[in-house]
């Protein structure tokens, strides 16, 4: 059935792409939880009104194919053999994706395609989460701000790449995130976030569920986020985590990333390594504590560079860390967390400021490098 299903896909996607002598700019989401990182710039692309200006969004989510707009309606192409022959002959002004390693994976470069840009879905630096080839074979990067300019460059430089076109647009889904901000805080409700690793040694695998035991047992309110790449990889721990709490009134599974109620009314968040740390204290200014156990380090050139990360800089600032081997201190820690952040928020400001991160109009920033790159 997905067989069949991507296949029409391929051919909805053929007959549309053909149709017109448009411009065409093609969106991909590998899943409905990246929509919202893409949704902001596809609408104000629309806005745009170009009689000239085609826009068609692709997805490998049967979950994903909601309609987004009138004109607007998502084509599913799956993730086996035509999803990668599309990619392959696709022919386009502009390919838009949140996909790291292009062309070092299924996904190939078409040389029908003009141009391939990258936006980011994380505010993370670009050297330590992410492959030293995550982003090498794009043509343009929308940057987050100044901060991923300068990495992205001291990269091209350090491991001799071909230099790219950079950007400093913005976040596109910290927009989002703003947006959809509510001021509703139960001081009782903490966020579990822990972020995926590609090692199998990780702190959801390793702990997740001794840590939920532990707040569970305190009677905090807990809800459990986790990140897409946790659905695909932990299965198993996950499902042993949901059967064991299904009838206890103090948790909360959120999957669904489009959820945003635990960001907005839980008083802390708890995480390891993830960028939802970042999002956390810039746009909700509340309290995190990192739990010291297996550092995220993708990129395995990551100790020969001489780059601080913007992760690292504000967990050493503004995060409250805790040893793995104190996990039975948490509720000290989570006290003394609440109890200093309110001395930190000056510092959240200085480390924005000090990072060129932009915050504001992040997808008429993107709008504008690319109606500039179709002209």
């Amino acid at each position: 059935m997905t067989f069949f299903s991507s296949f029409l896909g391929y051919l909805t996607f053929n007959k549309l792409n053909k149709s017109n002598n448009k411009k065409k700019i093609i969106f991909f989401s590998e899943s409905k939880n990246y929509r919202n990182y893409l949704i902001g710039l596809i609408k104000s692309l629309e806005e745009e009104k170009k009689s000239n200006l085609s826009i068609i969004y692709l997805t490998s989510d049967k979950n994903d194919i909601d309609q987004i707009s009138d004109d607007i309606k998502p084509i599913y192409i799956g993730t086996g053999f035509f999803m990668a022959l599309l990619f392959y002959l696709i022919d386009c002004d502009i390919l838009v994706m949140t996909l790291t390693d292009l062309n070092n994976h299924k996904i190939k470069k078409s040389k029908f395609c003009k141009n391939y840009i990258y936006l980011f879905h994380s505010l993370v630096s670009v050297h330590k989460t992410y492959t030293h080839e995550a982003f090498k074979n794009y043509d343009i990067i929308l940057c987050n701000g100044e901060y991923q300019k300068k990495e992205l460059r001291y990269c091209e430089k350090f491991f001799n790449f071909k230099k790219k076109k950079l950007f400093n647009t913005g976040y596109l889904y910290l927009e989002h995130l703003y947006n959809n901000k509510k001021l509703k805080v139960d001081n009782n409700k903490i966020l579990f976030a822990p972020s995926w690793n590609k090692s199998p040694r990780n702190l959801f695998d390793d702990y997740a569920e001794k840590i939920l035991d532990i707040l569970l047992d305190k009677n905090y309110n807990i809800t459990l986020r986790t990140h897409p790449e946790t659905l695909k990889r932990s299965t198993k721990n996950l499902e042993k985590i949901r059967k064991k709490n299904l009838k206890n009134i103090n948790f909360i599974l959120n999957t669904d990333l489009e959820n945003l109620n635990s960001l907005n009314d839980s008083s802390l968040l708890i995480t390891d390594n993830g960028g939802i740390a970042l999002e956390y204290i810039v746009v909700h200014r509340k309290p995190v504590i990192y739990i010291d156990y297996s550092e995220k380090i993708h990129n395995k050139f990551f100790d020969k560079l001489e780059l601080e990360t913007i992760e690292d800089k504000f967990k050493k600032e503004i995060g409250t860390t805790i040893d793995i081997s104190k996990l039975n201190q948490i509720e000290f820690y989570i006290t003394e967390a609440k109890r200093n952040f309110a001395n930190k928020l000056n510092v959240v400001d200085k480390l924005i400021l000090e990072h060129g991160l932009i915050t504001k109009n992040q997808s008429r920033n993107s709008k504008e490098v690319i109606i500039k790159l179709l002209d």
